[in-house]
């Protein structure tokens, strides 16, 4: 009897994941928190993957999460690291448009970043947090690229960062920026899935560790300075969680299931591993109150 080739698992998870990228559960589960769509001056908006929306928890804090399409595919993870924590997560977030509002200026209508322009101060005054927790990709606008050469204190992009942290301070207890991971050239989990079918190994999707400091570091050496100077803002590192060996994966190298569901944003299985360290990070900075 003639034996088939036996297919590995993965490649059916890799497709899966490719497949569900943009199948968000906010889409579904979004309840319009009138809170902030009063901020809103209750109009929802028009573009796809656009939400105001909270979320019950255990816990006694009330966290602002929000950011752009890195948010969008971070929320569920954000939500089982931190329910036991909050008693409310708001959650307000859109495609494209970074929290600093300033620099969505010149951004495509499509996008329709103007309509938040100056809403992350009013949102965090209504409804006065805890925690302003802020997940975003920065590495597409030019005001965030490119190594740095001037005094810190000089950099432009810093400076309007500093003004932002400033302004918002007043606000909530604690800000924390969680640091961007890079963006690819390829698919992985298409790529993988592909490769896994044919027997091939997929040892070769990493990046270097330089590669990902050219990515991503100009971008997030700028929001760290600017926090620097703001008492109750904390950056997270979190790309050490993807490091094995000084190489970036793409993939758990046990089950083969890849951490990006397209070039760009993580899959839910990636969006996972932010979990320990968020959960270390803030159960420390609120030890005794959560």
């Amino acid at each position: 009897m003639k034996i088939g080739k036996v297919i590995h698992p993965a490649v059916a998870g890799n497709q899966k994941i490719a497949h569900e990228c943009n199948v968000l559960p906010q889409d579904q589960d979004c309840n319009w928190d009138p809170i902030l769509l009063e901020v809103m001056n209750n109009t929802k908006p028009t573009k796809s993957g656009a939400h105001y929306c909270s979320y019950e928890g255990t816990g006694n804090l009330t966290i602002f999460f929000t950011g752009n399409s890195f948010a969008l595919r971070q929320l569920a993870a954000v939500k089982t690291a931190l329910k036991s924590m909050y008693k409310k997560l708001y959650y307000v977030a859109r495609p494209a448009c970074l929290t600093f509002e300033f620099f969505n200026i010149g951004y495509e209508k499509y996008w329709q970043c103007d309509e938040l322009m100056n809403s992350t101060a009013k949102f965090l005054e209504k409804i006065k947090p805890d925690v302003l927790m802020i997940s975003q990709k920065v590495s597409g606008n030019d005001q965030f690229k490119g190594r740095v050469n001037s005094i810190e204190v000089n950099d432009t992009t810093v400076v309007k960062l500093r003004e932002y942290f400033q302004i918002w301070s007043p606000f909530v207890k604690k800000i924390y920026h969680i640091q961007p991971h890079p963006t690819l050239w390829v698919n992985p989990a298409t790529s993988m899935a592909r490769e896994l079918a044919n027997g091939a190994s997929i040892e070769r999707h990493f990046l270097t560790l330089g590669a990902v400091e050219s990515r991503v570091g100009p971008g997030w050496w700028r929001i760290k300075s600017a926090m620097r100077s703001c008492p109750k803002c904390t950056p997270i590192e979190m790309n050490e969680a993807f490091v094995e060996d000084n190489k970036f994966f793409y993939h758990d190298r046990n089950t083969k299931l890849s951490y990006f569901c397209d070039n760009g944003h993580l899959s839910p299985f990636g969006a996972n591993k932010m979990i320990p360290i968020l959960r270390k990070v803030i159960s420390e900075d609120f030890k005794g109150t959560i």
